[in-house]
């Protein structure tokens, strides 16, 4: 479809030369490089409402970005300029465009398709903390130790190989040694036990997914035709199974749009591949590539820090950040004697902009590394009195009572999560003990049902009291009772102005209408008791029952924003919330945060805590070309989150696995410009900054030297592969001589000639 812009069009006019030609190109592949703070949500918001004034069928428009957040402000943002409200019931064939994360898209394929998938339509989604249950239950399953098998990181393992799409079986037949051969055994009981239990964890929904477009060409066909025009935000953290849904959804039209920028892929840990961007022009040779290069974040000296800094990547698509913005304050640089010294000088320059400079407390954030790094700063925050929030959104649904609340309605939808179902038997308390619901268990396993199955034939379980048998049959009745009532309200034809929205006839009718989740949710919570129950709580109660509120809020905010939502549909999207969905950016407080949680986020001022070797860049990066390149994007995207003041710390001390240990500047500050950094506590002058510089040069030198060695195979970007022959440390710089396999000899020095170590 051919389109000519109109330079008076309001949609357009606002925009530079640059975000002009990405929203308008229609048609055929397109690549964004869109810079930190360069417009990218208006770029593509923008373009889904240009593409459908032009004729484009709405619903032929796949939006797909990573957070909730991010596609709740997208969605916002085509409603506004859309003529008519652009709601998301969580459905596939919705008439209007389809704005949603990778995992919301692949839960509607899988809802919307799941018996020819061979799926059961009510499936469970675990999240972290009952998958890790799941394995530690398969650890136990085939007679191995958690000492040995670490169920946190057999999670991880497991996670890694369904991102490279590499299920039981080929794990199996890739196994090297013992070790790998029992991991592949717990691999397989965990498979096997999510599909006894209809659940599905995170990387199922991406996997499921992909073999169902692999398997069924009747599917990928119809999906094709649905989503002709798909745009993805943030295409640097796609991992291999996205990469896939993606190019085989736009693999009959080839009207692909993605945007992102290498510089702030930071997500390889959790399989994201900086090749499908950086590869995008080869996967489609024909492809528009429209570079966004103006911030209109940050101050110019921020943003010379930031790209001075990004410069020494390799991996990546060169690029210029600049800004019509003001030029704004140096950055503090402050290295404090231990980390209490490091909080207290970032609240007191916290409170000195909120006082001299009048910027409110929801302006500021302080970024770490890792979360371990958070404590001290709480504490030195709540000594000074200010305002402060941690920015840890699933950390609310993973509460006692949230998940009391939420496994019951799991049970509801689907009896076979096993998970769910244990954590409720005896909540409240009716005299169902753990030994019971083992017994239980052990009888469902041996019958080859699933352990609601084996409730309701409790008469057959031997080994149990009558009270025991009694208080079973009790429950058994309860959960059918609540099935009955949730059955009843999810008929679209249910009546809300009925008496029972409480599932009992004493309730009275509501002041306000209720939705059919938020009615299910207070019914369910007031037949099981759950008020009393947390009103007994001594300390912890009020807060239990406020949570629990809050729960009912999340419940009606889902009714008003998806009239025709299901409880299945709330379900579905609670278990896909992420660390920054519930961050509450209205609060008077001070956001506590990592700098992963910190992508797509921006405030006034930010405090980057913890800049040490071990710290930032992590311990983990063993002087690998790939990870540190990641650690100083990482870096980057936590400089570029920042409009007007910056502050960089570290400490010469600090306290780590119960002793305090002397920790080195991290090399990442010799390698910013030193007329955009100001001194503080000792560094006082520039004479100071340039020896903390020359200083972590030398650290970062001296570790680079000692990873190489004469007769070692390595890999150099340009030369490719070579035998080292000889190595000097040269103080500030490392002198490596290579003897390449096709360029011959050279004389490199690291940095900045990368060279990585190969097996």
């Amino acid at each position: 479809m051919n389109t000519t812009p109109n330079a008076d069009d309001p949609l357009l006019a606002d925009l530079t030369d640059a975000q002009r030609a990405a929203v308008t190109h229609v048609d055929g592949p397109l690549l964004v490089i869109a810079a930190a703070g360069s417009g990218k949500t208006r770029v593509i918001t923008r373009r889904v409402v240009y593409m459908t004034r032009r004729g484009i069928k709405p619903a032929s428009i796949l939006a797909i970005t990573f957070t909730n957040k991010a596609a709740g402000e997208m969605k916002q943002r085509v409603s506004a300029s859309s003529p008519r409200p652009l709601y998301d019931f969580g459905k596939l064939d919705q008439p209007w465009p389809m704005v949603c994360t990778f995992h919301s898209l692949c839960l509607r394929i899988l809802k919307h398709y799941a018996t020819p998938l061979g799926l059961a339509a009510n499936f469970s989604i675990y999240d972290s903390a009952d998958q890790v249950r799941v394995i530690k239950s398969a650890i136990g399953a085939c007679d191995l130790s958690t000492d040995n098998f670490k169920p946190a990181s057999v999670h991880s393992i497991i996670s890694n190989a369904k991102n490279q799409l590499i299920g039981p079986e080929e794990y199996t037949r890739s196994a090297k040694d013992f070790a790998q051969r029992n991991m592949a055994r717990i691999y397989a009981k965990y498979q096997k036990t999510l599909e006894e239990q209809n659940a599905l964890d995170f990387d199922d929904l991406l996997v499921k997914t992909v073999h169902g477009l692999r398997d069924h060409p009747n599917i990928l066909a119809e999906l094709q035709d649905r989503f002709r025009y798909i745009l993805i935000d943030e295409y640097q953290d796609t991992n291999r199974a996205q990469y896939l849904i993606a190019h085989a959804l736009a693999g009959k039209h080839h009207n692909i749009c993605v945007v992102g920028d290498p510089d702030q892929s930071i997500y390889a840990w959790r399989g994201a591949d900086i090749r499908n961007i950086l590869d995008f022009e080869h996967d489609y040779p024909d492809a528009t590539v429209v570079p966004l290069e103006q911030n209109y974040r940050s101050t110019k000296t921020i943003l010379a820090i930031a790209d001075a800094l990004i410069s020494r990547n390799l991996e990546r698509k060169p690029k210029k950040l600049w800004t019509e913005n003001a030029q704004g304050e140096k950055a503090l640089v402050v290295q404090a004697g231990d980390e209490h010294e490091e909080a207290a000088a970032v609240a007191e320059r916290f409170r000195e902009l909120n006082e001299k400079l009048k910027l409110p407390w929801n302006q500021m954030a302080v970024f770490y590394r890792m979360n371990s790094l958070s404590r001290v700063m709480e504490d030195a925050l709540r000594r000074a009195g200010m305002p402060y929030q941690i920015a840890r959104g699933v950390e609310f649904y993973g509460r006692k009572e949230i998940k009391d609340v939420l496994a019951y309605l799991r049970v509801l939808v689907n009896p076979a999560d096993a998970i769910s179902l244990e954590r409720i038997i005896n909540t409240p308390a009716r005299g169902i003990s753990d030994k019971t619901f083992m017994t239980i268990q052990n009888f469902a396993d041996g019958a080859m049902i699933t352990p609601w199955a084996a409730l309701g034939r409790i008469g057959e379980v031997a080994g149990l009291t009558a009270r025991a048998t009694n208080a079973v049959r009790e429950f058994v009745k309860l959960i059918e009772l609540l099935r009955e009532g949730v059955a009843k309200i999810s008929n679209p034809e249910f009546d809300f102005a009925d008496s029972q929205l409480r599932f009992d006839d004493t309730a009275a009718k509501p002041e306000v209408p209720r939705g059919r989740v938020q009615t299910i949710m207070e019914g369910v919570i007031a037949k099981i008791g759950l008020r009393a129950l947390y009103k007994k709580e001594e300390h912890e109660g009020e807060s239990q029952l406020a949570n629990v509120d809050e729960l009912v809020s999340s419940a009606r905010e889902f009714d008003a924003e998806n009239p025709e939502g299901t409880l299945e549909d709330y379900l579905a999207g609670i278990s896909l919330v992420s660390d920054t969905d519930r961050l509450n950016e209205g609060e008077g407080a001070i956001t506590l945060m990592t700098l992963h949680a910190a992508k797509g986020l921006e405030f006034d001022a930010v405090a980057i805590i913890g800049l040490e070797e071990g710290c930032l860049p992590h311990s983990r990066v063993a002087e690998s070309a790939n990870e540190l390149e990641e650690e100083r994007r990482l870096f980057f995207v936590g400089i570029t989150r920042t409009r007007k003041e910056l502050m960089l710390s570290g400490a010469n001390t600090r306290m780590l696995r119960g002793k305090y240990e002397h920790t080195r500047p991290s090399r990442f500050l010799a390698e910013l410009p030193l007329e955009h950094l100001r001194g503080a506590n000792q560094f006082g002058s520039g004479d100071d900054l340039r020896s903390l510089q020359r200083d972590a040069i030398a650290a970062a030198s001296q570790r680079l030297a000692a990873s190489f060695s004469p007769g070692q195979r390595v890999r150099h970007p340009s030369y490719g592969l070579g035998r080292i022959t000889d190595v000097s440390d040269m103080g500030s710089q490392t002198r490596v001589v290579v003897n390449f396999d096709q360029w011959g000899r050279k004389i490199l020095i690291v940095p900045p000639g990368r060279l990585e170590s190969v097996r």
